[in-house]
């Protein structure tokens, strides 16, 4: 296999963040307020996202010390404290905001069972554990527990979030899952903690499909059956879901169910709503029960089983949650400072987008190579599993960085320098004790 230069690498990466729009969006944000200060925004994105991965604790030191190593200067630990404010999580938040929209905007299409859709949105949410001392901020699920919740909306064309938002682990998830026109023609697949007939009805009115598991105390009147079965069947018209799953014997249930709901407040009142929806269920021989769905997808090219197969797909968010926070580390953020912690989550997030965006480039070298063999090649996407090349990424981020500040112009320090300003003491005007031990006089001096 012939391999292009390594210049490649970050030149695709600079050309995803250019270096003039991260400085545009600094002063934007208000993170850059005067030209000519110590820090600079386009060095200090890089140290974050790229020292992120490298770094084990990830503490604002190590941070500091990325930051020196790789692009040179003097910065105090107290100045480099100071600039992790709400103005630096505004920058990363357009930053990562806008890469975002440029990964959907150059998507593949989808394949297969999703080819129909525009997209495929999976919606779920995951905690992060935090100080003791966050819980007023913070607040978990216990009285003694301090937790954020990363609320994401994934897309699975790019595999990223196409949203997200981040809240305290109390905040209930249905409250951040909204509609809109951005659901039309669109698959929005989610877990019974989303379960909400209103939010249901809003995305079959905006022109989208949802698909979910029927949360068991929901119990819709069956009003028609999609299929007819041979022989005496049990007619299920006119009864209830759950109380038809003890007496029946059948691979799939496949009906029309009616739920009532209240729609949202208008002019004061809350007026009651029934829909109807469709209602699948398929046996579970290991489980020796039916895995119950909910969905407005038509009977008509998806049958009780493909459905239970679709839903198979909400597996790929718990896939990147479990990469954020394994190869990210974002199980547990060790900052008592708010500002600090949705720093880190939101570092977390673009230091993703740029392993993806490598990925990415990485499957395109391998395309090119399987298109001057005439042999049938595997998928190029398959031969880099995502969180095995984000721990391969991760191992050789450092490298990475210091090829990135090279591009953009910056000189690293000398080695003397380095050494220099990580083990000179900015305490320096105190004694040491063994100082005090031979020059300060004795009691019985004194005396």
């Amino acid at each position: 296999m012939t391999l292009p230069p390594d210049s490649v690498i970050e030149e695709r990466l600079v050309k995803t963040f250019p270096n003039t729009r991260l400085r545009e969006l600094a002063r934007a944000t208000g993170l850059i307020q005067r030209k000519g200060g110590k820090l600079e925004a386009d060095a200090l994105f890089w140290s974050l996202t790229l020292g992120f991965v490298t770094g084990h604790y990830r503490t604002l030191e190590e941070f500091r010390q990325e930051y020196i190593d790789t692009f040179g200067g003097t910065l105090r630990y107290s100045s480099f404290h100071d600039w992790f404010t709400e103005a630096l999580c505004a920058f990363l938040r357009e930053v990562l905001k806008d890469a975002l929209e440029d990964l959907e905007e150059n998507d593949d299409r989808l394949q297969g069972r999703f080819d129909q859709f525009r997209e495929v949105f999976i919606i779920d949410m995951t905690v992060i554990t935090l100080y003791q001392s966050l819980l007023g901020v913070f607040p978990g699920y216990g009285d003694d527990h301090a937790g954020a919740k990363l609320h994401v909306v994934e897309a699975v064309s790019t595999g990223l979030p196409a949203d997200f938002t981040i809240t305290d682990a109390r905040t209930h998830e249905s409250t951040h899952l909204s509609t809109g026109p951005w659901v039309e023609n669109a698959l929005l697949l989610f877990d019974q903690a989303y379960f909400d007939y209103r939010t249901m009805d809003l995305i079959d009115a905006n022109g989208g499909w949802f698909l979910t598991r029927l949360k068991p105390n929901a119990n819709p009147a069956i009003t028609d059956e999609f299929r007819e079965w041979r022989g005496n069947a049990i007619s299920l018209e006119g009864k209830q879901v759950q109380e038809i799953l003890d007496d029946l014997h059948r691979d799939v249930i496949d009906v029309e169910g009616e739920v009532e709901f209240k729609r949202r407040v208008y002019n004061g009142t809350a007026s009651r709503a029934v829909e109807t929806f469709r209602v699948v269920g398929v046996w579970n021989t290991e489980e020796q029960r039916y895995h119950l769905y909910i969905t407005n997808l038509p009977v008509e090219g998806y049958r009780a089983p493909d459905i239970a197969k679709l839903y198979q797909a909400r597996w790929e968010v718990e896939l990147l949650f479990r990469e954020l926070k394994r190869v990210y580390g974002l199980d547990e953020v060790t900052s008592s400072k708010p500002e600090v912690v949705e720093a880190l989550i939101l570092i977390g997030l673009l230091s993703l987008v740029i392993s993806r965006t490598l990925r990415e480039l990485f499957i395109e070298i391998i395309e090119e190579q399987q298109e001057d063999r005439s042999d049938d090649d595997v998928d190029a996407s398959s031969l880099l599993p995502k969180e095995r090349w984000a721990r391969a990424f991760s191992r050789r981020s450092d490298r990475i960085l210091c090829r990135v500040a090279e591009r953009l112009g910056y000189e690293p320090p000398s080695l003397v320098e380095s050494l220099l300003n990580d083990a000179l003491d900015p305490n320096a005007h105190r004694s040491l004790l063994l100082e005090r031990v031979q020059h300060e006089p004795f009691e019985a001096d004194l005396a």
